[in-house]
Order: structure tokens, then sequence, then C-alpha cells
């Protein structure tokens, strides 16, 4: 569409009658011939007439095409963006605008003067309105607004350096809790009951971490309100429970103390304070040696709290395999006649026993069975020994218990 204005625009704007003599000629004959008298009259007004119709035509093209390139810059204008608008952009159209309506102001003028029949005026007036029209709308652009935008300084708070907070693993019941504070101001402990502990600049807290729950570490801001940095939990740690009996028991012929456990986690034992191997939660202790032992049971729950318990027992006398102090080889009563430790009688345990004669020193008897205890006979001399008279007993193990001595000596009275 735009073409085909294009080429009606240029074809009438350079266009010209052609001047034909002859045919002028031949007209003028005619129009004499039937009115003499008028025959110059008629002449002046079809020549104004034509003159009217070709400027009439060429101001109406015109002013289409004025119209739309108008039209084209505004488009362009207000799809352009913000920021590619400029004050030149606005400035230049209402320029172009005045110019285009005083050349159009000058050709009426030519119009008016030329041609003088009512039709041409009317429609040179609607063409110079339609104009008007468009030059007030493009006075109505939306001028750019330029607007100061004030840059608000940084906060003091902002300038300053951050701050530092450790992190924290989680803790459990009753554990003993330090945190330092590296910074140049005051920081917070907050508990689960929201109690509040302050930790001054580059000072340290120790505290006791008697409550279970979540543990905040942070600031107060201006209005007093704390804000968290780190947190951490302390956990309920598991319970272990140890019951032992209050008494030892031989009936194997070694000092055993039983303990019992109860917990769900594997356990770890130590008997004043050195380890032992096993994990059950029920273990057999032999304590050989008189005096107070400490029995601990621990390990390390699903929260990953050491828990421990422990109990205490105090032995009366030494273990020494449960030896008697007399014997009468002559009794009706068959357990007094011999002597043997009882001990070695409930044990498989690799022994050697002898008996010594205190007055010279010499072995009067010595065995490697519990089976054969002695009956008071001197080996060397095959007869009963004085009676009344305290003789010494040794007997060194093989392979003794661990924590057990290989010898053990006493004496024993033949009555």
């Amino acid at each position: 569409m735009r073409n085909i204005e294009d080429l009606f625009k240029k074809s009438l704007k350079d266009h010209e009658l052609p001047y034909d003599k002859k045919a002028w000629s031949e007209l003028s004959k005619k129009l004499d011939t039937r009115n003499p008298g008028a025959s110059n009259g008629v002449k002046w007004i079809l020549g104004a007439a034509v003159i009217a119709v070709l400027v009439t035509t060429y101001l109406f093209v015109s002013s289409n095409e004025a119209s739309k390139e108008r039209q084209a810059e505004l488009t362009q204008i207000e799809d352009a963006p913000a920021d590619e608008i400029n004050n030149e952009d606005l400035i230049k159209a209402p320029l172009q605008s005045d110019l285009k309506s005083t050349d159009q102001k000058a050709d009426k003028e030519f119009d008016e003067e030329i041609c003088c029949g009512d039709e041409a005026i009317v429609e040179q007036n609607t063409i110079f309105e339609e104009r008007n029209v468009i030059s007030e709308a493009s006075t109505e652009l939306p001028q750019p607004v330029y607007r100061e935008v004030a840059i608000e300084p940084r906060a003091k708070d902002e300038t300053k350096s951050p701050l530092y907070f450790a992190k924290v693993k989680d803790y459990c019941l009753n554990s003993e809790f330090s945190y330092s504070n590296a910074n140049d101001k005051s920081i917070y402990l907050l508990s689960p009951s929201e109690n509040l502990e302050e930790i001054s600049a580059k000072e340290s807290l120790d505290i006791k971490l008697d409550e279970k729950g979540k543990y905040q570490i942070g600031t107060l801001n201006q209005d007093q309100e704390f804000k968290e940095f780190v947190t951490f939990m302390v956990h309920q740690s598991s319970v272990i429970q140890l019951t032992a009996k209050d008494y030892l028991d031989f009936e194997n012929g070694l000092p055993e103390l039983n303990v019992q456990a109860f917990s769900d986690h594997p356990l770890d034992w130590t008997l004043n304070g050195e380890k032992i191997a096993q994990k059950s939660n029920s273990e057999n202790f032999y304590l050989f040696d008189k005096g107070s032992y400490i029995i601990k049971a621990s390990t390390t729950d699903i929260n990953g709290c050491q828990i421990a318990d422990q109990v205490n027992f105090y032995v009366e006398k030494n273990y020494n395999l449960l030896a008697v102090n007399a014997f009468t080889p002559n009794s009706m009563d068959q357990r007094n006649t011999s002597f043997m430790p009882y001990a070695l009688t409930k044990r498989d345990a690799a022994f050697k026993m002898i008996i010594i004669d205190p007055s010279n020193g010499a072995v009067i008897f010595e065995t490697m069975n519990a089976d054969q205890p002695w009956t008071g006979i001197n080996k060397n001399t095959g007869e009963l020994v004085e009676d009344k008279k305290s003789y010494v007993w040794k007997v060194v193990l093989q392979n003794p218990e661990k924590g057990e001595s290989p010898e053990y000596m006493g004496t024993v009275i033949r009555l």
C-alpha cells in the first residue's frame, strides 16, 4: 500500500497537461459556432477548473503522506525504550510539525487565491483541521521526568568487621561447656529456658549444661532482641544400670564377683581403671587381693553421649587358694584327715605343691595331683610328723588367671 501511495504522489507531483495547439483551435471554433459571445469566458472557466483539480489532488496526497510520516515518527518514539528517548527527540517532533504546519498554511493561502470554488475551500479547510489535530496531539506527548535519587549513607554497623562465631558440636546433659568470644563486643548464650548468659568481648564462658534442648549463641540488636548465629543441642543421655552381689562366689575355686548390666549397646568394662576385653552385659571379675575395687561399664548412645555406671566392692582378705590352717590325720571326719587347698580341687589348673619343715627347711612332701593330699607323713622318714607344729606349704601355678599371683604360701598345723 505504501508503494502505491508513493507512486501516485510521484506521478501527480510532476504531472503537466500537454499543450496541443491544433486541439485548442478546433475546440475554439466549435465554441465560437455555438456561442461566439461566450467563447472567451468558457476558456477561462475551464482553465481555472483544471488548475483547481490539479492543486487539490496534489495537496490531498501531500497531506496524507505527511500525516503518515508524522504518525510513524510518533509510533517510533512511543515504542522506543525509556532510556533511549532523549530531550532532542521530544523537541524535534514539535519543530517538524510546526514547519509542516507553516508550509500547509502557505499552501492554503495560495489555493484560496487561485481557486474560489466552495468545494475546494471546504476540502482545504478539512485538511488543515486534520493537520492541526495531529500537531495538537504531538504537543501532548509525555515529557521525560528526571528525578534525583539520594544515596543513603551506610549504617555504622555495616562498616564494622563481621562478628565471628565458632561452630559448636552437640553436647550431652550435664556436660561441661566452654565458649570463647573473639569479638570486640559482647555476645550471648540463650538456654532452652530462655536464660541469657553474656560472654564479654575477648572473654570465655564456662558453665555446666544442665538443661536439655536447643542452645543458641548470638547478639542483641538495638531493640534488645536476640538474633542467633550458632545453635547446638544438648541431649538426654541414656542410662546404664549395674547390679552385683555383695559377696564373692568361690564355686569354681576362684574369688568371683558377677556383675550384670542393663543396656542396649555393647559395653566397655574396666576393673580399677584397667580395661577388660569382654563386651557382654554380664561379666565375672576375679578379685584376688584384699582391698577396694571399682567395676565400671561405659558405652556411647545413639546421640553420641558417653554413658557409664559403676559398682564398688571391698575384699576383706587375700585369696589363698581357700586353704585351711589345720588338719587331724586321726579324725573321724574324712574331710579333716588330710591337707589340700580347696581351690585346687575345684580349679582345672596345673600346679605343684610342697610341704616344708620349718625347723630344717627340708621338703617332707610334694604333689602335682589334687587327688593326692598330704596326710601328715614325712616322705623322708615315712612317719607322721610331730603334732601341734606348723608346717609351711607352697603352691606354684603354671597358668594363673589374669591378675593372679603364680605362687601361694601358707602354714598348716598337724593336730
